[in-house]
């Protein structure tokens, strides 16, 4: 029989409903499942870690054969660098926000054995399928930016820091969208299917592939509404142009981000009593 208090047979693992956990509690539980989560993905492979730093380096080299080779595809006037690295220093980040936002938003469903019979702070488990997805990627990130620094790219690590500041809000921006769409995706289970698709058509609406001034002024006008627009300029700006100090925009992505978080956690929490009548 269940009561205000949760189901009277569930056994308290953090939060049961109606009661806060202690904020150490919720650290420790958050490390355990960002653990957990991180080792599921190497789970039956011997060689699992040397696959997070192999992986990017093989993808970073199909890409500078693909674009570089074979495309012949070309950077913005005035930068000397090879393409493949124009387009790597920006499509590692898309790569860690795509992902995180769409595992963050199949954490729910993917996790609803646990919330059934478990009580829970539901919204570690977005987080910590948001942040094992930023931290992946961020390793390969590295791996990436240090492979196109042995080759002789002429990178300005000295932008590092700016770098970081602009992934952090990336990060904030991916768990507000992670943790909203959670939310909706235990009532509509349609966007498990479309949020892929929407995701390609972002990532093709978004100057990752190709430098927005290479396209006619009209259409460079509707790109800057595209959000992702401002990030992938912002990631690329202090380790190509030496842009070291952050710009106003900046400050306007991360007001952004962290409302995009506060909206995404409003809506989680006001739908989150309702999850299990739908798991």
């Amino acid at each position: 029989m269940c009561g205000t208090s949760g189901c009277s047979g569930r056994r308290s693992f953090g939060l049961s409903v109606g009661w806060q956990p202690s904020s150490e509690t919720a650290v420790r539980l958050f490390r355990q499942l960002l653990a957990r989560d991180i080792r599921s993905r190497f789970v039956g492979s011997a060689s699992g870690w040397v696959w997070l730093i192999l992986t990017p380096l093989l993808l970073l080299a199909v890409y500078g054969f693909v674009f570089g080779v074979i495309f012949r595809a070309r950077v913005p006037d005035g930068l000397d660098i090879p393409f493949v690295a124009w387009l790597a220093v920006a499509l590692w980040p898309w790569l860690a926000f795509s992902e995180a936002v769409l595992r963050g938003s199949r954490s729910i469903l993917e996790h609803s054995a646990l919330i059934s019979k478990v009580a829970i702070r539901r919204e570690l488990l977005v987080i910590s399928s948001v942040t094992s997805a930023f931290v992946l990627h961020m390793v390969g990130y590295l791996a990436v930016l240090m492979a196109l620094h042995v080759i002789g790219t002429p990178l300005h690590f000295a932008g590092l820091p700016t770098v970081a500041i602009t992934l952090v809000t990336l990060y904030v921006l991916a768990l507000g969208l992670g943790m909203g769409l959670a939310a909706v995706q235990v009532f509509v289970r349609d966007l498990e299917q479309a949020l892929p698709t929407l995701f390609m058509f972002w990532f093709f609406l978004t100057p990752i592939l190709y430098a927005p001034q290479m396209l006619p002024d009209q259409y460079v006008r509707w790109l800057q509404l595209n959000p992702m627009t401002w990030w992938m300029e912002q990631v690329r700006a202090p380790l190509l142009w030496r842009d070291l100090v952050p710009d106003w925009s900046l400050l306007v992505m991360a007001v952004g981000a962290v409302l995009v978080l506060w909206l995404g956690l409003r809506l989680f929490r006001r739908l989150s009593p309702y999850f299990e009548d739908f798991l």
